[in-house]
Protein backbone atom coordinates (compact mmCIF):
# COMPACT_ATOMS: atom_id res chain seq x y z
CA UNK A 1 0.00 0.00 0.00
CA UNK A 2 1.29 3.50 -0.80
CA UNK A 3 2.33 5.21 1.85
CA UNK A 4 1.37 8.95 1.50
CA UNK A 5 3.40 11.65 3.42
CA UNK A 6 1.53 14.10 5.95
CA UNK A 7 0.68 17.58 4.41
CA UNK A 8 2.01 20.45 6.89
CA UNK A 9 -0.68 21.56 9.20
CA UNK A 10 -2.78 25.08 8.20
CA UNK A 11 -1.07 26.75 11.61
CA UNK A 12 2.54 26.16 10.77
CA UNK A 13 1.73 27.36 7.07
CA UNK A 14 0.41 30.43 8.33
CA UNK A 15 2.85 31.38 10.75
CA UNK A 16 5.85 30.34 8.16
CA UNK A 17 3.55 33.06 5.32
CA UNK A 18 3.32 35.72 8.52
CA UNK A 19 6.95 35.32 9.29
CA UNK A 20 8.14 35.81 5.85
CA UNK A 21 5.98 38.62 5.67
CA UNK A 22 7.47 40.47 8.48
CA UNK A 23 10.40 39.67 7.89
CA UNK A 24 10.05 41.54 4.16
CA UNK A 25 9.00 44.43 5.26
CA UNK A 26 11.46 44.70 8.23
CA UNK A 27 14.09 44.11 5.31
CA UNK A 28 12.59 46.81 2.82
CA UNK A 29 12.58 48.72 6.72
CA UNK A 30 16.48 48.25 6.89
CA UNK A 31 17.34 48.95 3.43
CA UNK A 32 14.90 51.76 3.29
CA UNK A 33 16.82 53.34 6.56
CA UNK A 34 20.12 52.73 5.31
CA UNK A 35 19.73 54.12 2.28
CA UNK A 36 18.27 57.75 3.91
CA UNK A 37 20.58 57.45 7.18
CA UNK A 38 22.61 60.80 8.53
CA UNK A 39 26.44 60.15 7.43
CA UNK A 40 27.13 62.09 10.18
CA UNK A 41 25.03 60.02 12.28
CA UNK A 42 25.01 56.63 10.99
CA UNK A 43 22.23 53.98 12.38
CA UNK A 44 22.87 51.62 15.02
CA UNK A 45 23.53 47.78 13.21
CA UNK A 46 23.53 46.02 16.39
CA UNK A 47 19.92 46.30 16.69
CA UNK A 48 18.92 44.96 13.14
CA UNK A 49 21.78 42.19 13.47
CA UNK A 50 19.89 40.71 16.43
CA UNK A 51 16.61 40.94 14.99
CA UNK A 52 17.40 39.06 11.54
CA UNK A 53 19.16 36.44 14.03
CA UNK A 54 15.49 35.78 15.73
CA UNK A 55 13.95 36.23 12.37
CA UNK A 56 16.27 32.83 11.25
CA UNK A 57 16.10 31.12 14.31
CA UNK A 58 12.15 31.08 14.53
CA UNK A 59 11.97 30.51 11.03
CA UNK A 60 14.40 27.14 11.57
CA UNK A 61 11.86 26.46 14.32
CA UNK A 62 8.96 26.31 12.54
CA UNK A 63 10.81 24.08 9.48
CA UNK A 64 11.62 21.86 11.98
CA UNK A 65 8.12 21.05 12.97
CA UNK A 66 6.94 21.09 9.47
CA UNK A 67 9.66 18.48 8.77
CA UNK A 68 8.24 16.45 12.53
CA UNK A 69 4.54 16.50 11.09
CA UNK A 70 6.21 15.01 8.26
CA UNK A 71 7.31 12.07 9.80
CA UNK A 72 4.77 11.69 12.23
CA UNK A 73 2.57 11.45 9.54
CA UNK A 74 4.91 8.86 7.90
CA UNK A 75 5.09 6.67 10.55
CA UNK A 76 0.94 7.15 11.25
CA UNK A 77 0.79 5.64 7.66
CA UNK A 78 3.18 2.62 8.44
CA UNK A 79 1.29 1.80 11.48
CA UNK A 80 -1.88 1.73 9.33
CA UNK A 81 -0.55 -0.18 6.66
CA UNK A 82 1.22 -2.57 9.49
CA UNK A 83 -2.31 -3.13 10.98
CA UNK A 84 -4.08 -3.88 7.81
CA UNK A 85 -1.41 -6.46 7.10
CA UNK A 86 -2.54 -8.33 10.19
CA UNK A 87 -6.04 -8.72 8.75
CA UNK A 88 -7.12 -12.54 9.55
CA UNK A 89 -3.85 -13.47 10.79
CA UNK A 90 -2.98 -15.04 14.30
CA UNK A 91 -1.46 -13.01 16.89
CA UNK A 92 0.17 -13.43 19.86
CA UNK A 93 -0.41 -10.97 22.20
CA UNK A 94 0.71 -9.15 25.63
CA UNK A 95 -2.58 -9.90 27.56
CA UNK A 96 -4.09 -12.57 30.23
CA UNK A 97 -7.28 -12.96 28.70
CA UNK A 98 -7.81 -15.33 25.47
CA UNK A 99 -11.31 -16.16 23.83
CA UNK A 100 -12.87 -19.37 24.20
CA UNK A 101 -15.17 -20.14 20.75
CA UNK A 102 -16.22 -23.19 21.65
CA UNK A 103 -12.66 -24.91 21.08
CA UNK A 104 -11.04 -23.52 24.11
CA UNK A 105 -7.82 -21.16 24.35
CA UNK A 106 -4.32 -20.82 24.34
CA UNK A 107 -1.24 -18.76 26.25
CA UNK A 108 1.86 -19.04 26.47
CA UNK A 109 4.15 -18.09 29.38
CA UNK A 110 7.93 -17.21 30.08
CA UNK A 111 10.18 -18.15 32.75
CA UNK A 112 13.35 -16.23 32.31
CA UNK A 113 14.71 -18.01 35.47
CA UNK A 114 12.78 -20.77 36.12
CA UNK A 115 10.40 -21.72 38.81
CA UNK A 116 10.09 -24.49 41.47
CA UNK A 117 6.76 -24.60 40.93
CA UNK A 118 3.74 -22.87 38.44
CA UNK A 119 -0.31 -23.00 38.95
CA UNK A 120 -2.19 -21.74 36.29
CA UNK A 121 -5.87 -21.04 37.12
CA UNK A 122 -8.82 -20.03 34.21
CA UNK A 123 -10.73 -17.57 35.28
CA UNK A 124 -14.50 -17.23 33.88
CA UNK A 125 -15.56 -12.98 32.76
CA UNK A 126 -16.82 -12.95 36.12
CA UNK A 127 -13.29 -13.42 37.88
CA UNK A 128 -14.34 -17.09 39.05
CA UNK A 129 -12.11 -19.94 38.82
CA UNK A 130 -13.41 -22.48 36.75
CA UNK A 131 -10.16 -24.78 36.20
CA UNK A 132 -6.63 -24.92 37.27
CA UNK A 133 -3.60 -27.08 36.20
CA UNK A 134 0.24 -27.78 37.17
CA UNK A 135 2.38 -25.52 35.17
CA UNK A 136 6.14 -26.57 33.46
CA UNK A 137 7.89 -24.24 35.75
CA UNK A 138 11.34 -25.05 33.60
CA UNK A 139 13.19 -22.29 32.15
CA UNK A 140 12.14 -20.55 28.71
CA UNK A 141 8.95 -20.59 27.09
CA UNK A 142 5.54 -22.73 27.47
CA UNK A 143 2.73 -23.08 25.35
CA UNK A 144 -0.73 -23.64 27.54
CA UNK A 145 -3.32 -25.10 25.55
CA UNK A 146 -6.78 -25.22 27.47
CA UNK A 147 -9.23 -27.22 26.02
CA UNK A 148 -12.20 -25.31 26.99
CA UNK A 149 -13.45 -28.01 29.84
CA UNK A 150 -14.20 -26.89 33.49
CA UNK A 151 -12.78 -28.62 36.33
CA UNK A 152 -16.10 -30.59 36.42
CA UNK A 153 -15.15 -32.18 33.07
CA UNK A 154 -18.40 -29.99 31.26
CA UNK A 155 -17.67 -27.76 28.36
CA UNK A 156 -17.08 -24.01 29.22
CA UNK A 157 -19.46 -21.79 27.66
CA UNK A 158 -17.91 -19.61 24.55
CA UNK A 159 -16.59 -15.99 25.83
CA UNK A 160 -13.50 -14.01 27.04
CA UNK A 161 -11.66 -16.31 29.70
CA UNK A 162 -8.12 -15.40 31.76
CA UNK A 163 -5.05 -16.86 32.82
CA UNK A 164 -3.66 -16.51 36.10
CA UNK A 165 0.36 -17.39 36.81
CA UNK A 166 1.27 -18.17 40.14
CA UNK A 167 5.26 -18.96 39.68
CA UNK A 168 7.35 -19.73 43.18
CA UNK A 169 10.94 -20.23 43.38
CA UNK A 170 12.41 -22.44 45.85
CA UNK A 171 12.13 -19.92 48.59
CA UNK A 172 8.37 -19.54 48.41
CA UNK A 173 8.57 -16.40 46.69
CA UNK A 174 6.98 -15.28 43.11
CA UNK A 175 9.36 -15.55 40.39
CA UNK A 176 8.85 -13.41 37.55
CA UNK A 177 6.96 -14.15 34.49
CA UNK A 178 5.93 -12.86 30.92
CA UNK A 179 2.58 -14.26 29.67
CA UNK A 180 0.99 -13.84 26.08
CA UNK A 181 -2.15 -15.21 25.08
CA UNK A 182 -3.06 -16.18 20.72
CA UNK A 183 -5.81 -14.51 19.14
CA UNK A 184 -6.39 -13.10 15.46
CA UNK A 185 -7.20 -9.78 13.63
CA UNK A 186 -10.92 -9.23 12.42
CA UNK A 187 -10.83 -5.99 11.41
CA UNK A 188 -8.73 -2.47 11.89
CA UNK A 189 -9.83 0.26 13.65
CA UNK A 190 -9.05 3.81 12.64
CA UNK A 191 -9.08 6.28 15.21
CA UNK A 192 -7.30 9.48 16.04
CA UNK A 193 -5.14 7.60 18.83
CA UNK A 194 -3.99 5.28 15.99
CA UNK A 195 -4.84 2.34 14.47
CA UNK A 196 -6.37 -0.77 16.39
CA UNK A 197 -6.60 -4.43 16.03
CA UNK A 198 -10.24 -5.86 16.56
CA UNK A 199 -9.76 -9.35 17.94
CA UNK A 200 -12.25 -11.10 19.63
CA UNK A 201 -11.18 -10.11 23.06
CA UNK A 202 -11.60 -6.67 22.16
CA UNK A 203 -9.20 -3.80 20.76
CA UNK A 204 -5.58 -4.45 20.75
CA UNK A 205 -2.95 -1.92 20.67
CA UNK A 206 -0.04 -2.25 17.86
CA UNK A 207 2.23 -1.91 20.80
CA UNK A 208 0.89 -5.24 21.93
CA UNK A 209 1.26 -7.35 19.27
CA UNK A 210 4.28 -9.66 19.86
CA UNK A 211 4.22 -12.40 17.21
CA UNK A 212 2.34 -12.75 13.86
CA UNK A 213 1.82 -16.17 13.61
CA UNK A 214 -0.38 -16.33 10.16
CA UNK A 215 -3.50 -16.85 8.57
Amino acid sequence: MEITAAIASPRSTAALSQLTGNLDSFLTLLTTQLRNQDPLNPLDTEKFTSQLVQFASVEQSIETNKHLETLIGLQAAADRDGALAMLGKTIMIESDKAANLGAGAMWAYDLPNGASSVRLTILNDKGQPIAQFVGDPRQGAHDFVWDGKAADGSAAPPGVYALVVQAKDANGAAAPFTLQSRTSATSVILGASGPQLETPIGPVALSAVKRVIGG
